[in-house]
């Protein structure tokens, strides 16, 4: 499964690094490139799949009005998402990069949770776009659920399950994935009604509150495409054991 990529262009130095260094913390199994100026940037980006561009508007050898327009108009590359960093607050710049199709437009200095909340906007849209669970009936199962990935495992309840992914209960304090990882899915259901082995890529986590405060978390996994026909079938057979 290949990584999203995301450019970050700023002339000045430390805002790239601030850029980058800030969306690394939130988005670990995100790949992430710096440009200094405009130079090749054209080509650059188509040698190069991009999810998202991070571009100043004022950036010295091509401005990003003239990028963003080059961009939308392009053939191949006019779905990128844009983001649009400027120093400039003035509402008729605001707006000229919404017209040309601006994703989001930022305004010097930057803020960590702006910043961090757009680029999580735009990655959910993808996914949404991708791949939507929720075209797939979810059946409410109970049910052992663990997690394999990078750092670890973990083990949690099972909420419920999909042709298109499951939803789980996690103990907070236990070793968890992030966003967007991968992981390998291992569902024990209650009953012996089956056990199935998927992978799978974590697409949504919601901290749940109680009365002693947020205890668990919640994690939402699609399931990867491609998976053989066999998977497909024992899938297919284990979510119709739970309907009524």
């Amino acid at each position: 499964m290949n990584k999203f990529k995301v450019l970050i262009a700023d002339s000045s130095p430390s805002v790239r690094h601030f850029i980058k260094y800030s969306l690394q913390d939130h988005f670990p199994h995100v790949e992430f490139e710096v440009a200094t100026n405009g130079k090749n940037i054209k080509k650059r980006i188509e040698n190069t799949h991009y999810d998202i561009v991070l571009y100043d508007r004022e950036m010295p050898m091509l401005q990003g009005d003239e990028l963003l327009e080059w961009l939308r108009h392009h053939e191949t590359l006019k779905n990128i998402a844009f983001i649009m960093i400027s120093g400039n607050t003035d509402q008729s710049s605001l707006k000229r990069a919404i017209k040309l199709g601006a994703d989001a437009y930022l305004i010097k200095p930057l803020l960590m949770d702006p910043l961090v909340s757009k680029v999580r906007e735009i990655f959910a849209r993808f996914e949404r776009d991708k791949f939507d669970r929720r075209r797939h009936e979810r059946i409410k199962c109970q049910g052992g659920i663990s997690f394999k990935f990078s750092s670890g495992q973990n083990r949690g309840k099972l909420i419920n399950i999909s042709m298109g992914g499951v939803l789980g209960l996690f103990d907070r304090e236990s070793p968890l994935p992030h966003i967007l990882e991968k992981v390998e899915v291992c569902v024990e259901t209650e009953g012996n009604k089956g056990i199935i082995n998927m992978e799978g890529e974590i697409i949504r986590i919601q901290v749940i509150d109680t009365f002693a405060g947020p205890q668990h978390i919640q994690f939402a996994v699609k399931f990867i495409k491609e998976i053989s026909a066999e998977q497909k079938r024992k899938l297919a057979e284990l979510v119709a054991s739970f309907k009524p």
